[in-house]
């Protein structure tokens, strides 16, 4: 760093804070080009990043600024020092108690706003959540019912971007009309990407108020993995195979996105292991929970548009996603005593049952007989 800086006076005004967390973020991005290229991956040499693609800057340590809690729900964070200082009221507190010491703060310009990023080093001890339940619960995420829970119980889908989606087209139709580069132009463009910053947040707070309330309830919670980049994947097909129905596709893949269930899963993984709770994915591909009865664990083939689930061996009839959720719960039980495995099979099969393989499933690392 003093070498750049004899090289480069200009930078002697900025702060040296700023400036070494920047050529931390560019020696991580060559360390993982040198590990990529020794495990024979596509290394993907790093590329020169403009100043707008991170427009904020970084303290990597407690010093110059401090952040100080005011009782109930506020807070100021003091950046600098002497006349020069800058105060920032937030509002909120974080969970963690006085033993919580910030660590390190990112503060990143977006959507016209400044926003920071406090880390805070924590005890493991207070890291832990306290449960207040201890129930046993298999969840299956839809589009009609963000969740349905094994006994019946659903959450609603607040489905935000359809909501929006008007007022979002109005936005984008007046911004179409002008030149592009335009000072309108832009001022639309601003308000479109606050917008979608709206939406973002309102579905961000919601997943993590839903998962927290799962977390506390349950001492074990069961679902199936998902992957939203796979269902939400285009209809349109090629020119020599094209697709069918391309269009209502879209809508379900944008109603997909929507419902947030890539960030459900990583929230419920790091609040289940501070909490204790065992959380049971199922491998989707082989166990089929959407196909499979829970009663009789025949498969029983059904499109998306049946939403009741009639088994045609045993007679179990019982709404499609709840099943799901009790299959899953089921597959959850039998594989409690051996954690990374999950078996697509009761413990004894009915007599016009085959063998079932075993299904690989992923668990949270708290699978100890305590979180059971």
């Amino acid at each position: 760093m003093p070498q750049i800086k004899a090289d480069r006076p200009e930078l002697n005004e900025l702060g040296s804070h700023a400036l070494q967390q920047t050529l931390r973020r560019l020696d991580l991005a060559f360390q993982s080009f040198f590990r990529r290229v020794k495990a024979g991956q596509t290394p993907g040499f790093p590329q020169f990043k403009a100043a707008k693609r991170f427009a904020g800057f970084a303290y990597p340590d407690p010093a110059g600024w401090k952040l100080m809690q005011h009782g109930g729900r506020g807070a100021t964070l003091r950046i600098g020092s002497g006349d020069t200082a800058l105060s920032v009221r937030a509002r909120g507190r974080h969970r963690f108690g006085v033993e919580a010491k910030p660590n390190d703060i990112t503060l990143t310009r977006k959507g016209g706003g400044w926003f920071v990023s406090v880390t805070l080093r924590v005890p493991d001890a207070t890291c832990a959540r306290r449960r207040t339940g201890d129930q046993r619960r298999g969840v299956d995420f839809g589009i009609n019912d963000w969740a349905t829970f094994d006994d019946g119980r659903t959450i609603d889908n607040p489905r935000w971007l359809r909501e929006e989606l008007p007022r979002l087209a109005a936005l984008q139709r007046q911004r179409g009309r002008k030149k592009n580069g335009s000072l309108r132009f832009k001022r639309l463009g601003r308000r479109i990407a606050r917008l979608h910053e709206r939406i973002g947040n309102r579905r961000r707070d919601f997943v993590h108020k839903e998962t927290t309330r799962m977390v506390r309830q349950c001492a074990v919670l069961a679902t199936e993995q998902l992957a939203p980049k796979t269902m939400s994947r285009s209809a349109k097909g090629t020119v020599d195979a094209p697709g069918r129905r391309v269009r209502k596709k879209a809508g379900l893949n944008r109603d997909i996105l929507s419902a947030g269930f890539g960030m459900a899963h990583p929230m419920l993984a790091y609040k289940a292991e501070e909490a204790g709770t065992r959380l049971h994915l199922s491998n989707t591909r082989q166990l089929k929970p959407s196909q499979r009865c829970a009663a009789c664990w025949e498969l029983a083939p059904k499109t998306l548009a049946q939403r009741v689930h009639v088994c045609p061996h045993c007679g179990h009839v019982m709404q499609r996603d709840q099943n799901s959720a009790l299959v899953v719960l089921i597959d959850a039980f039998n594989t409690q005593h051996t954690p990374g495995t999950g078996v697509a099979a009761r413990p004894k099969p009915l007599p016009w049952q085959r063998g079932k393989s075993k299904s690989v499933t992923r668990e949270t690392p708290t699978t100890t007989a305590q979180a059971v």
